[in-house]
């Protein structure tokens, strides 16, 4: 009896990590040794599980510009899941990449979340959404909407008269799919949002309300008879 103890302590073997375990890698009977190259099997930690996510350069820049120093662990995340919802505990930054990357112009970052419930697994995709500074009465025009000139952006705005005029703007943020703007458009302009290809200055239209994907109303103009 004491034999068959020391049998199975001997072929017992423990995992210094907790985690959850893979498929073992080495048929029943195979020899396994400290110096073995192929593993016994793999073990991947679940909680606390790490996120890594690429910020553009312009993203990066803003964020210091902000005051926000890197990491910028203070800050929450939060995590969009593939199905649209959000992870409900909230993740922190802790570690980033030393350099940008040359190639696409990304920094990459290293967030880390609390799973308790083992309710994310590794290969997961997701989207990290972190909030870094919060401004009221910004103006927010679609993406769409502002044309990108030679050395400037603008934007068609239609007119008391209902006349299409052409505005140079200073874009600032990008907020979804939306720019917010520090000059140039004052509260109460009417931007054209569809069929600028259709439209030139001086020309009057018959404007018509444009609603936004996210449902929040905005301005178009469409070409008149």
């Amino acid at each position: 009896m004491r034999t068959a103890e020391l049998y199975l302590q001997s072929g017992t073997i423990r995992s210094p990590i907790d985690g959850r375990i893979g498929d073992t890698l080495v048929p029943v009977g195979g020899l396994i040794t400290p110096n073995s190259p192929q593993p016994l099997t793999t073990i991947v930690p679940l909680d606390p599980i790490w996120v890594r996510f690429k910020v553009t350069e312009s993203e990066y820049l803003s964020w210091i510009k902000a005051g926000h120093a890197m990491p910028g662990g203070k800050l929450p995340l939060t995590l969009l899941l593939a199905d649209k919802t959000e992870y409900p505990p909230a993740g922190h930054i802790e570690n980033t990449l030393n350099q940008v990357d040359p190639k696409t112009g990304t920094l990459e970052l290293q967030a880390r979340f609390p799973n308790p419930r083992r309710a994310l697994l590794p290969g997961q995709f997701g989207r990290v959404r972190v909030q870094v500074a919060q401004r009221k009465n910004v103006l927010v025009v679609p993406q769409k909407a502002v044309q990108q000139m030679q050395s400037m952006q603008a934007v068609l705005t239609v007119e008391a008269d209902n006349r299409v005029a052409q505005r140079a703007i200073v874009t600032g943020e990008r907020v979804g799919s939306s720019w917010t703007v520090e000059q140039g458009l004052r509260p109460g302009d009417r931007v054209v949002v569809e069929g600028q290809l259709k439209v030139r200055p001086g020309m009057r239209v018959d404007p018509q309300p444009y609603r936004a994907p996210d449902d929040k109303p905005a301005a178009a103009g469409r070409p008149g008879a």
